[in-house]
């Protein structure tokens, strides 16, 4: 990775030390062998394998292809068929992990399906996972539900509900004086009806990274002998994701399955599309039916969206997985 992103995006992201501590080969200096990154990928059926490809993507173009990638799912999860079938596949179940081995992990989140997370049916899977991270990586990260279930068991961190769903992309500021290798602000995709307060991370000694607007946590870290990074947004969604989701939502209002219309994402699509969505929300609330969704406006993102996301995401993993060398070649 080059030493200075693209500098149209607002502030400039930098690598702190230069681009000369980034290595050229990603390998684990104490093996010699490329380094192996675990995905555990928890999504929901439908977007099971949208989450495989962007994840392994962004791991796949940090490395320039270099790092050998696992892929893991937790048992206690329950599957449709389809689902199971390419687990079966490529997939192996999590205890898998725990015997060969990675230097670090990816742990992607999960609708939830219980009023509380340790409530879960997969919690006690999802609670070994993360102690034998802390004891046998070097680094593992944690996306959005996942980042929250981690906080709870370690430091009894309650996430709590948000007024409404935090939804759209956000200038992220990166903290100033922290030792992650970021700095200047982050374009992030957020969804979520929940988060982790400020305050109760600082008071338990996690480091903040970035903010979105307001003061809301984006990413935070804190050392458990494994550096672990949290993530409350989605730095590896696709420049659609949000679209298919609220389009999604929209459904399951116009169905029955909601009771309330779902927000248009924030900072997301382009004028016309808002209008265009606006007058159909009208439209949907004054007479909500299934067969409605099939007049669902065409939508569109805001010009230069999707680049300022890919910069992004890209600098987060080249940082995560740089720094994920620097901690093997420390050891």
């Amino acid at each position: 990775m080059a030493a200075y992103l693209d500098s149209s995006v607002s502030g400039l992201l930098r690598v702190s030390r230069g681009s000369s501590a980034r290595p050229r080969r990603w390998r684990n200096p104490l093996t010699g062998k490329p380094l192996r990154v675990a995905l555990v990928n928890n999504m929901p059926d439908g977007a099971l394998v949208a989450t495989e490809r962007q994840f392994c993507g962004l791991v796949e173009s940090a490395t320039a292809g270099q790092a050998a990638i696992d892929l893991y799912y937790l048992p206690g999860l329950t599957r449709g068929a389809e689902a199971q079938k390419i687990l079966d596949a490529r997939y192996l179940p999590v205890i898998e992990l725990h015997r060969r081995g990675a230097d670090a992990i990816i742990v992607t989140g999960n609708e939830p399906r219980a009023a509380r997370l340790d409530e879960e049916p997969y919690w006690p899977e999802l609670t070994a996972l993360i102690d034998w991270a802390a004891e046998h990586t070097a680094s593992a990260l944690f996306s959005c539900l996942a980042a929250h279930a981690a906080v709870l068991h370690l430091d009894g961190i309650e996430r709590r509900r948000l007024p409404m769903k935090r939804s759209g992309v956000y200038a992220c500021k990166v903290s100033p004086g922290h030792a992650v290798s970021l700095s200047g602000t982050l374009s992030i995709c957020h969804s979520r009806l929940n988060e982790v307060p400020k305050r109760d991370l600082l008071q338990r000694g996690y480091a903040i990274i970035s903010e979105t607007p307001g003061g809301h946590v984006d990413a935070f870290t804190k050392s458990w002998g494994s550096t672990f990074l949290f993530l409350q947004g989605h730095p590896e969604y696709a420049p659609d994701s949000l679209m298919r989701e609220f389009r999604r939502d929209a459904g399951r209002y116009l169905a029955g399955q909601r009771h309330d219309y779902p927000g248009i994402p924030e900072n997301y699509f382009d004028a016309a599309s808002v209008r265009a969505l606006q007058s159909f929300r009208a439209k949907a609330e004054g007479n909500p039916s299934p067969g409605l969704l099939e007049a669902f406006p065409a939508m569109a993102i805001r010009h230069g969206l999707q680049e300022r996301l890919a910069r992004s995401a890209s600098a987060i993993f080249s940082m995560w997985l740089g720094n994920l060398v620097e901690i093997l070649e420390a050891a």
